[in-house]
C-alpha cells in the first residue's frame, strides 16, 4: 500500500473519529443543558406560597387606607357619608396599626396620633379567627371602640392588601338613622 493511500485512509479515519467525537460531545452538552434546565425548574418551583393566615400575620401590621359605606351611612347628627374618613373615622385613628398575631389575638398600636382615652402603647383589643375556606374572619374593628368581635367577609387578602366587608343593620332602637350597611375596610401594610 502506498503512503498516499495510507495517508488518505488515516485522514478519513481521523475525520470519522472527529465526527463521532463531535456527535458524542454534542449529545453530552445537550444532556448537560437539559439536566441543568430541569434542576433550575425544580428549584424555582419549590418556593412555598404563603397561606392566608401567614399573609394576615405580617409583622408590620395593617393600617386602614380606605373605609367606605354602601349605601352612604346615615349619621346620627344628620347627613350621609360614603367615605367614612369624612366624619366617622377620626383623624387620630387613621394611623392606627392593627396586627394579627399567632397567639390568636389582635393588637392595636395607636401610631403617632393618639386619640383621647386610647392606650399610648400597643395593646390587645381582642381575639380573632380566620376561616380560609369560607373567606370570613371574626375580628374587632378598632374604630368601633367596643369589645364586640364582628364577623367580616374577607374580600381580598394578599401581602399588599387586606380588604373586608362588614355588613350590619342599624335599627330605630340603636340609632336615629336605621338601615342595612356594608362597610368596606381596606388595610395596607404599615410603614
Amino acid at each position: 500500500m502506498s503512503n498516499h493511500i495510507k495517508n488518505n485512509s488515516n485522514i478519513a479515519l481521523t475525520n470519522l473519529l472527529s465526527i463521532k467525537i463531535y456527535k458524542v460531545m454534542k449529545k453530552s452538552t445537550l444532556s448537560i443543558i437539559v439536566v441543568a434546565a430541569v434542576c433550575m425548574l425544580a428549584f424555582s418551583s419549590c418556593t412555598k406560597e404563603k397561606t392566608m393566615t401567614e399573609m394576615l400575620q405580617i409583622k408590620k401590621g395593617w393600617t386602614l387606607s380606605t373605609a367606605t359605606s354602601s349605601p352612604a351611612y346615615n349619621l346620627n347628627g344628620g347627613g350621609q357619608i360614603g367615605n367614612l374618613f369624612d366624619g366617622y373615622v377620626f383623624d387620630c385613628e387613621k394611623d392606627d396599626i392593627i396586627t394579627f398575631k399567632e397567639d390568636g389575638f389582635e393588637y392595636m398600636n395607636p401610631g403617632d396620633d393618639v386619640c383621647d382615652n386610647q392606650a399610648a402603647d400597643e395593646s390587645s383589643i381582642g381575639s380573632y379567627s380566620l376561616n380560609e375556606d369560607a373567606m370570613t374572619m371574626d375580628m374587632q374593628i378598632p374604630f368601633f371602640y367596643d369589645a364586640a368581635v364582628e364577623s367580616v367577609k374577607v374580600v381580598e387578602l394578599t401581602e399588599d392588601v387586606l380588604k373586608v366587608n362588614y355588613i350590619f343593620t342599624e335599627t330605630a332602637q340603636t340609632t336615629k338613622a336605621p338601615g342595612t350597611y356594608t362597610f368596606t375596610l381596606t388595610y395596607v401594610p404599615a410603614k
